[in-house]
């Protein structure tokens, strides 16, 4: 039966004689079978959706109809609403109203309200839409597995993406080389060992060796902290099997004794380099974790530069990952008074133009605290307040004493507590 929905509807029994619906669709979903199974859709070239057949409902011009089990389906709250406003339609039609129905057939809703909700919870359990609601999820999830990569699901695909990788590399640069080699070879060409090594180290340069650009590009941050990694081996199956060398002593640190910031770093930056994506959408939560403000600022370099074309989205409550970006590329959540989600905006009327209110890029990391992350005090105002009046009281005192072995006693104690108040300078 094809209809509106474009998809055509069969019925079969399997093996085990479970009655089911089979729909028959236009778009690439599958579903895993058992080999049993497998041999009824040999036949068929598209792709197909089983959702199984536990209840009767029929399509009729006036509506749908419910089978006996309907209610049988419904949640006990909704099934319990269900059996409130059937008896409600009832004594409504008979003047007779129990006093348990006051609350859903008052005389503002009445029997208008009582239709609509009976509606909505036909609607709710007909069978029409729970198949409209399953292809939609299978839909949904297809798409997931295709175009979706999660980088914190460790899997076999991410080590065969690297082993793949790395074998790729190995036969392109082995047949360049016997190309060349050739070239130098042959005493009729005028190519010398000079533009073999030219040739060579360009083609280097051009394709790259995943291998080595893991480890470089992850010791530009860790070698901060004294950590580096050693060359990762194409081998590999698990982030556990990487040898961490502390550049202070020399020893080897086991996986599960770095850090967390390390192993974010790691389990981060390892997949989205392998999979160098393109023309994607790279999102990253909280990518500050555990690493210090230097770090941080460092980071989203290292991120903004894997693949090409791509959309970096990163949700941070770190300042210094903010003063990164351009302020219309900032989003800022708030609640408003009436504790509804909005946007604050740091520019007036369009995005990308030069008409910013803030931007965060030139702000102080006070600036920053104060105006995006709404701090109401640019410091710890109780205790500075508190440290300025005993640094103006002393400053005053000093010019007063004549005294200039007391002058000196109190203009070191000055000097201390300038440095504690951030100002030395």
């Amino acid at each position: 039966k094809k209809n509106d929905d474009k998809f055509i509807k069969s019925e079969f029994i399997s093996k085990s004689k479970i009655n089911a619906q089979v729909l028959f669709t236009q778009d690439d979903s599958k579903i895993e079978f058992s080999n049993d199974d497998n041999k009824l859709f040999e036949e068929y070239e598209k792709s197909y959706f089983v959702g199984t057949k536990d209840y009767s409902i029929l399509d009729k011009e006036d509506g749908i109809e419910f089978s006996e089990d309907t209610e049988e389906r419904m949640s006990s709250t909704d099934r319990s609403l269900w059996s409130k406003l059937t008896d409600a339609k009832i004594k409504l039609i008979t003047d007779k109203k129990p006093s348990y129905l006051d609350s859903i057939t008052s005389s503002t809703f009445g029997n208008r309200y009582i239709e609509q909700e009976m509606s909505r919870l036909e609607s709710k359990y007909s069978k029409k839409n729970n198949i409209n609601k399953s292809i939609k999820k299978t839909k949904e999830q297809n798409f997931i597995a295709k175009h979706i990569i999660n980088i914190n699901d460790e899997t076999n695909k991410l080590w065969e993406t690297i082993r793949e990788k790395i074998k790729n590399y190995e036969f392109l640069k082995m047949e360049y080389n016997e190309k060349i080699s050739y070239k130098l070879r042959d005493t009729s060409d005028k190519y010398s060992q000079e533009d073999y090594i030219n040739d060579y180290s360009a083609w280097e340069n051009e394709n790259e060796n995943l291998l080595n650009s893991l480890s470089l590009k992850i010791n530009y941050i860790l070698n901060k902290f004294n950590l580096e990694l050693s060359k990762i081996d194409g081998n590999q199956t698990t982030y556990n099997s990487f040898t961490i060398k502390d550049l202070a002593n020399g020893n080897i640190i086991e996986y599960d004794n770095l850090s967390t910031g390390t192993k974010n770093l790691l389990s981060t930056f390892i997949p989205l380099k392998a999979y160098s994506p393109q023309d994607s959408i790279m999102l990253i939560d909280e990518p500050e974790m555990s690493f210090y403000p230097d770090i941080q600022k460092k980071l989203i370099e290292l991120y903004a530069k894997i693949g090409e074309n791509n959309q970096l989205i990163v949700a941070t409550h770190s300042p210094v990952i903010a003063s990164n970006f351009e302020p219309w590329e900032v989003v800022e959540l708030k609640f408003d008074e009436n504790n509804q989600i909005y946007r604050e905006l740091y520019f007036k009327d369009k995005n990308h133009i030069d008409n910013y209110f803030y931007d965060p890029r030139l702000l102080t990391w006070t600036g920053i605290l104060t105006d995006i992350f709404d701090l109401k005090e640019d410091s710890n105002f109780t205790f500075r307040e508190k440290g300025l009046m005993e640094y103006a009281t002393l400053k005053a005192e000093i010019k007063t004493i004549e005294d200039i072995e007391e002058k000196e006693k109190k203009f070191k104690k000055l000097e201390q507590l300038s440095k504690k108040l951030g100002l030395q300078n």
